[in-house]
Formats: structure tokens, C-alpha cells, sequence
């Protein structure tokens, strides 16, 4: 357990302080000596498929010392030494979570996790949404409240500040590693405001170039329909007017092989699923290479996701 209070406390004062979902990033960690790129293989909300990069800084380039395999979505922290990675989350389809959950990292290796209470955040999220700032209590617009619940993460030189949703302040002395206050947290935010807040370091790469919507030809430039077509001795159609329904799931790599997740093909009418046809069909793609131009730059794997109705 001390181990683990330990790590969390070195990585905290380094977490982002916003919530994102299934969008790659980069990062960089307080003193530059470090970058952590987290690439997802899909845009779906709250996916985890992925790969994160930790790299480290030597002259005017950065070189990969590890990698987690999976996408880090939600708050990412990095450690000043690069070893060690916090993934913070607090929300799940866009609501926030009762409890929040703390994950460690150390060299690309889980190491520790732990539940932690709901941030302050999300209270003045909900407010906002509603249009319903009070006038009056701890949410009112000039309440120390207020800016605690803007800033749910924020560290002076050497004391690490998190606001939970209480509200209460919990603050750490990070040169000693040493717990020492929870409680009321206005009075001790208003102590030390002057430090509020550090800037973030996290860039999400552009969203339009990373969202490929098409579903990839083979490498002979063919459309998959068209292979469809030939094996199933059917042709595409409208939904309304079709007999079957065909749905796909495939993962693509960067180096050209694949690997085909699912095949199900339903009877329209009575929307039974045809397991020997689909496994036919699966066998068959697992046969057939396909161009990788689709993939976003730099990712290692795209998963494409398609249905295709017949008839």
C-alpha cells in the first residue's frame, strides 16, 4: 500500500485536467524530458484498443523507451523520470462515475490501481449543463468552491491539491511524500490560490483525418462489396429492401495483415443469423490482403467496422 501511495503521488501533479474520450494525443511531462502518444484503433466512446509510446528526449529527437499496449483515455499523467504512467477515469459513455479509477504504469507494466471519490468537477459540469449556477451556496459563481470544482487537479512547486466531490481538498507535501491535509477545502484552497493552475501539455491530433469511414479495398483495388457480391451471389441493396444483412468487423495493420474479428450474416425476415454462411464468408476474407491507405497516419492498426445489406 505504501508503495502505491507513493507512485500516486509522484504522478498526480502531472495529470491533464480534462476528460477525453477516444481521441489520440500526445503529451509531455512537466520538465520536457519525456512524451507519452497514445494511439487508439478505434473511435468508438470509452475504447481502450491501442497502443501508448512513453519516449525520451536526447538532443533535438525523441526515441521510444516502452510502450503500454492498450489506448489511455480519460487523465494521463507522466512521471518527471518517464518511468512511471497515472491513467485517471472518471466518466464512462459521458457521465461521470460514482468513483473514479486510478491505474499505474511503471516501464509499460501495470503495476497498482485504486478507486478514488468523485471529483468536484462533474457537480459544476452538471450545473453548467442545466444552466442552474446557483446564486447563493458552495457552486455560486464567486465561491472558492467554484474554482476548486474548475480545477479538480492543480500543484504548486512542491504540494500536490485534489478536490473531491464533497467538497473536500486533499493535499500531499510531494518532497516528502507525506499526506498532510484533508478537509475543509476552501480554506485551504484560498491559502493557495496564487499557485492555480498549471498549464496543460496534452495535444489531440486532428480529429477529421482520423476517423476513416470507409471500409479498406483489397490490395488489388477491389471493393469489398464486390467480393461480397461474388461469393454470396447477391447484389447490395437499400435497407428497406434487402433480404440479408451482413455485418463486419475487422482489425487492419500498418504492415498489411489483418485479422477479421467477426463475420454475421441475418435473414432480414426473421433475423436469424446463418453461422455457416458466416463462417464461409470469414474464412474467405481471412484470405484476402487489403490496402492499408485507410489507416490513420502513424497508427499501427485501424479497426473498420461495416454492414452491408444484400438482397
Amino acid at each position: 500500500m505504501v508503495r502505491f501511495i507513493t507512485l500516486f503521488l509522484i504522478l498526480l501533479p502531472f495529470l491533464c485536467k480534462a476528460q477525453h474520450n477516444s481521441l489520440s494525443y500526445q503529451l509531455q511531462n512537466e520538465v520536457g524530458t519525456h512524451r507519452l502518444v497514445s494511439l487508439t484503433f478505434s473511435h468508438d466512446l470509452d475504447n481502450t484498443e491501442g497502443v501508448t509510446f512513453v519516449l525520451e528526449k536526447h538532443g533535438d529527437h525523441f526515441d521510444t523507451i516502452y510502450q503500454i499496449d492498450r489506448f489511455l483515455h480519460g487523465w494521463v499523467a507522466l512521471s518527471n523520470d518517464g518511468q512511471t504512467v497515472a491513467h485517471l477515469v472518471a466518466e464512462k459513455d459521458k457521465e461521470p462515475l460514482s468513483k473514479a479509477s486510478l491505474s499505474l504504469f511503471r516501464n509499460g507494466e501495470f503495476f497498482d490501481s485504486a478507486e478514488l471519490e468523485r471529483l468536484i468537477h462533474y457537480e459544476l459540469q452538471m450545473a453548467k449543463t442545466r444552466n442552474r449556477i446557483p446564486e447563493s451556496g458552495w457552486l455560486r459563481n464567486d465561491s472558492i468552491y467554484h474554482k476548486m470544482a474548475t480545477h479538480p487537479f492543480y500543484v504548486t512547486e512542491d504540494k500536490l491539491f485534489i478536490s473531491f466531490d464533497n467538497p473536500k481538498l486533499t493535499v500531499f507535501d510531494l518532497s516528502q511524500m507525506l499526506h498532510i491535509y484533508t478537509g475543509n477545502g476552501a480554506n485551504h484552497f484560498l491559502q493557495n490560490y496564487y499557485a492555480l493552475p498549471n498549464a496543460p501539455y496534452r495535444t489531440e491530433f486532428d480529429g477529421d483525418e482520423y476517423f476513416p469511414n470507409d471500409f479498406p479495398k483489397t490490395i488489388q483495388g477491389k471493393l469489398l462489396i464486390d467480393v461480397l457480391s461474388k461469393e454470396m451471389k447477391l447484389t447490395e441493396a437499400i435497407p428497406e429492401e434487402a433480404q440479408v444483412r451482413v455485418e463486419i468487423t475487422l482489425k487492419l495493420n500498418a504492415d498489411g495483415s489483418s485479422e477479421v474479428r467477426s463475420v454475421n450474416i441475418y435473414d432480414i425476415r426473421t433475423n436469424e443469423k446463418d453461422t455457416d454462411r458466416g463462417e464461409k464468408l470469414k474464412a474467405l476474407l481471412e484470405t484476402i490482403s487489403f490496402d492499408t491507405d485507410l489507416i490513420p497516419p502513424d497508427h499501427p492498426s485501424w479497426i473498420f467496422e461495416r454492414i452491408f445489406w444484400m438482397r
